[in-house]
């Protein structure tokens, strides 16, 4: 692609951080301003301007998708993926290519990689309470690792740190000593210590930095607010004293502490990189004025001279409600969503998440989305869902699941029981190879339910994993005392890193914000953030009117139209063993089951020449049959 196209549509502040000259920069990019966009063509700028070869490129980012990302994007901007490309990839996996290619020229074995650590870290633990409790063991090692502190170190450092741990410190630097001496015994390496190593052979083997240098001679990192200690020596290693750098980070997003990340480096790197420009992005193209106006607030109470500004024209205020508890307030959740449903939009669920400070908060919203026929995408299905699944897996024939449906249907007060004794009436209705029971069913379930929640549905995720998404509607629930900041916050580094958690939670919306708490929560009184406390001219009340829900698809028989297209998509695809968008995707299934079509030309409309002529067949006739049945219906 031509230098000069890649400009285009770019705001001054964008331009001048792709053309900049090609010295140690740092660019400040703040939330929706696009960083990755800038980034990108900051690196196919410089390659189609020949001030850059691709081959010494290395771009680094903190996760395998935004890895992934930055390859796609390049890729489109003509940048290709052969062996004379950039190298792009996350800090572990450079040190895993950099290390393999160390000892393959030493003639040295690779140690294995460890891929269970939970069972190793539980070995170290051994008889000790913690021995079940492995992941927040493990947060403990990572920690350490990130800030290279050794186990001889942790105690004493953790506890001048003021870190929280469910054992005491020292009680954890001894199952840490013996994790690592578990993993010398049986040769073998976890993540951290492939950095680790490469930095030590870069420190110890001048002719081998010098090496790794001159392959990678130009060199750009995304998200360099995350970096931890460990990282940063990484990057100091590989860079040496040469300033052809480009690192991107916004500061407001840093909330990666509690896992070793230190902002300072990021802070910092004007003052270590001799002759380094700052450049910042400060225009925000995700969020309306009063979404961003409420964000900057909060974040205004870590950094005064925060400078955003929204592009976006005026919208919808922020609406901010509290309830008298945990489960009125997951109710006042589904009624924020159904609200900004009701507005328009063609698909409200998909373009709608609903974020929470932890893990513990999202069982209690996800019932009552599904309570009140609201898509739920989530990986983490709640324990009375789980528990209804189960309950109809021990009937061990199609009688007795039918049975089972009707005693759900009559006898039940749990919405979550009806709700799956509702897809267990779908199932039935389906013709199914073999034997029909409540194990099929579950297999069934299962199959259908992982479906829809990778393509599908309202996401209920914590704050930290909303970090880099957005979506048109979001709800913030738990915005209380407590949890907002958390209650786990006690030094003022942990107190500032809730502060921008916060923003980046706030952040997430790009159309409508609904901000929720409740008074008490398990007993305890919460009460609103004070957080919000300064917020200007949110619409702040509780809703006065029952909201009207929109109304689900019409029936076919007690099965919809898209249901059965869907459960065909299902079987085609584990017949030929592929995934289901190979056969149709989503937005065209429900589109199908929008226009009836009832040729293969107006079929073609919707999905394709080719693929049309494909399930042409299958899908018309699942159309007629289904139109067949309502009109049989409506003389009924």
């Amino acid at each position: 692609m031509d230098a000069d196209q890649l400009l285009n549509g770019m705001d001054a502040d964008q331009r001048t951080a792709v053309t900049c000259p090609e010295t140690a920069t740092v660019l400040h990019a703040g939330a929706g301003s696009g960083k990755t966009r800038v980034l990108t063509h900051r690196i196919a700028y410089r390659i189609a301007k020949g001030t850059a070869d691709p081959q010494r490129v290395l771009a680094i980012t903190f996760t395998r998708e935004a890895a992934s990302e930055m390859r796609r994007r390049l890729k489109t901007l003509g940048v290709s993926r052969d062996s004379q490309s950039v190298t792009v990839g996350t800090f572990h996996a450079i040190a895993l290519a950099l290390l393999r290619q160390r000892l393959a020229d030493t003639h040295k074995p690779m140690p294995s990689i460890i891929h269970n650590r939970s069972q190793l870290i539980a070995q170290a633990a051994q008889d000790h309470p913690m021995s079940s409790r492995s992941r927040e063991l493990l947060v403990e090692v990572d920690w350490a690792h990130a800030r290279m502190i050794s186990p001889a170190n942790y105690a004493q450092t953790a506890k001048r740190l003021g870190r929280y741990t469910a054992a005491p410190h020292n009680e954890i630097a001894t199952i840490f000593k013996q994790y690592e001496q578990l993993k010398i015994q049986r040769n073998t390496l976890d993540l951290d210590d492939l950095i680790a190593r490469v930095v030590e052979a870069m420190r110890t083997d001048n002719a081998y930095a010098q090496a790794v240098r001159w392959r990678y001679r130009h060199i750009f990192v995304d998200e360099a607010q995350d970096m931890n200690p460990l990282q940063y020596e990484l990057f100091e290693a590989i860079r040496g004293q040469r300033a052809d750098v480009f690192i991107v980070g916004d500061p407001m997003q840093a909330i990666y502490g509690w896992n070793g990340s230190d902002k300072r480096l990021f802070d910092e790197l004007p003052d270590k990189i001799r002759g380094t420009t700052v450049l910042r992005l400060p225009n925000n193209y995700r969020c309306t004025p009063q979404i961003l106006n409420a964000a900057t607030t909060v974040a205004k109470l870590v950094d005064p001279q925060i400078d955003v500004r929204a592009i976006k024209p005026s919208a919808e205020p922020v609406v901010m409600r509290g309830f008298a508890d945990a489960e009125a307030e997951a109710q006042g959740v589904v009624d924020c969503l159904w609200q900004f449903a009701n507005t328009g939009g063609t698909n409200p669920w998909q373009s709608s998440a609903v974020l929470v400070r932890t893990n513990i908060q999202v069982e209690l919203i996800v019932d009552a989305l599904i309570k009140n026929n609201i898509q739920v995408r989530t990986t983490r299905p709640s324990k009375e869902l789980n528990s209804a699944i189960a309950d109809a897996a021990q009937s061990t024939n199609r009688n007795e699941l039918a049975t089972w449906v009707t005693d759900m249907k009559t006898e039940s007060s749990s919405e979550i029981q009806r709700w799956v004794a509702e897809q267990v009436e779908i199932f039935l209705k389906l013709d199914h190879p073999g034997s029909v029971d409540g194990r099929t069913f579950t297999s069934w379930m299962r199959a259908t339910s992982a479906e829809h929640r990778a393509t599908e549905g309202v996401e209920v995720l914590t704050f930290h994993s909303a970090k880099g998404r957005e979506w048109q509607c979001v709800v913030v629930a738990g915005a209380e005392v407590g949890l907002m900041p958390h209650s786990s916050a006690i030094t003022q580094d942990q107190q500032d890193e809730e502060i921008r958690l916060a923003y980046v939670a706030l952040t997430r919306a790009s159309q409508q914000l609904f901000v929720t708490w409740c008074e008490t929560r398990k007993g305890r009184t919460a009460g609103r953030s004070e957080l919000l406390a300064e917020i200007v001219n949110p619409t702040l009340d509780k809703p006065t009117s029952k909201l009207v829900a929109k109304p689900r698809p019409i029936k076919t028989t007690s099965l919809t139209l898209e249901d059965e297209l869907r459960t065909w998509r299902n079987k085609r695809a584990k017949i030929i063993k592929q995934p289901v968008t190979s056969i149709i995707y989503d937005e065209d299934l429900r589109e199908i089951a929008k226009q009836l079509p009832k040729t293969t030309a107006q079929l073609a409309e919707i999905v394709g020449v080719i693929t049309a002529q494909k399930i042409g067949p299958d899908v018309l006739s699942i159309v007629a049959q289904a139109e067949s049945r309502l009109a049989t219906q409506n003389l009924k």
